[in-house]
């Protein structure tokens, strides 16, 4: 049987405050979603009076009309939206291709049930062997005071206009059985990106 030409892959990894590790969990991505569709659709189609699902940079589940030049793509590692990149929630629920948000996001912070969203990090493009890959991860402490249970990760894309940034969720995936973050520990989510030829 052919390898899909498209496939992904998440990996999480929690560790307690000592930095020992609690927990790794590996498995292929199952679930693009639409808005992975869509937000291709956009840059083919070139035609920003259109609307996308997204999440504000204050985690709120809003719509936004991406602009050109700009364009709508732009960047996993920013630091002006802490939802663009790897995403975390709390939801257990199979994931939907139509949906287009985390069943819970989980929101950046130090609050209750909040995690500190860290900064992606992304590998270039290799395509020296097949399958080609670029990865994306992402680290999440826990300094809320309690432990925080994270039951789902996700992808997003950022996008922009000129009036906003804003994530837009791309892959959505739960993991076996949901993780416990300790206070003072973290989460690692890294996803894999493969294209075969």
């Amino acid at each position: 049987m052919p390898k899909p030409l498209l496939s992904a892959r998440y990996k999480v990894v929690v560790r307690d405050r000592e930095g020992r590790i609690m927990r790794i969990e590996e498995a292929p991505s199952k679930s693009f979603i639409l808005n992975f569709l869509y937000l291709w659709w956009l840059n083919l189609n070139l035609n920003s009076s259109d609307n996308i699902s997204v999440v504000n940079c204050s985690g709120q589940q809003t719509t936004m009309s991406p602009q050109q030049p700009q364009g709508w793509f732009v960047s996993f590692a920013n630091s002006s939206c802490p939802y663009s990149g790897i995403q975390v929630g709390s939801g257990t629920s199979s994931p939907s291709a139509s949906s287009p948000y985390l069943e819970s996001l989980i929101l950046n912070g130090t609050g209750s049930g909040q995690l500190s969203y860290g900064y992606n990090s992304v590998t270039s493009p290799s395509i020296s062997s097949n399958p080609g890959t670029i990865t994306v991860t992402n680290t999440f402490t826990n300094n809320s005071g309690g432990s925080v249970t994270v039951g789902e990760v996700g992808l997003a894309s950022t996008i922009y206009n000129s009036a906003a940034t804003s994530a837009a969720l791309l892959i959505h995936d739960v993991l076996s059985s949901a993780a416990n973050v300790p206070n003072g520990g973290t989460i690692t989510v890294t996803y894999t990106l493969q294209v075969n030829t």
